[in-house]
């Protein structure tokens, strides 16, 4: 239930994230692809984004006892080009890394590997903290 709610938070700060940075850089709204934006980010997010997350949290795990609060977010954070890559090729066809596009889902995924890996490593104390 823990992971639920933190892929849930972290999308709607990776969303935040992605609406902030196309008003910002592009001067652009949503506008009325607000749900379609909404849509595609949370099937590309909940079935690519969150499985690789759980993955590498896993990895780090394995790797280090210690400094998870580091770890998670960071190794969650490093994937980025994962989710965005396939993307890019599902809509275009093309992957550009320093594309404007590529810039957008950048953010998205880079805000939600922060929040998911944080609240990942969170769970992980609280739960340590429960058994004791």
């Amino acid at each position: 239930m823990r992971t639920i709610f933190s892929g849930l938070f972290a999308y709607i700060a990776g969303f935040a994230c992605y609406t902030l940075m196309l008003k910002i850089v592009w001067a652009q709204s949503l506008g009325g692809d607000g749900v379609a934006v909404m849509l595609w980010g949370a099937i590309a997010f909940f079935f690519i984004a969150v499985p690789i997350y759980l993955l590498v949290i896993r990895v780090a795990r394995k790797c280090s006892n210690k400094y998870h609060y580091i770890y998670y977010p960071l190794s969650c954070m490093f994937v980025f080009v994962v989710p965005t890559a396939f993307i890019a090729m599902a809509l275009g066809g093309t992957f550009d890394i320093f594309g404007p596009e590529e810039m957008l889902f950048y953010s998205f995924f880079l805000a939600t590997g922060l929040v998911f890996g944080l609240m990942q490593s969170f769970n992980r104390r609280a739960a340590a903290l429960g058994q004791n």
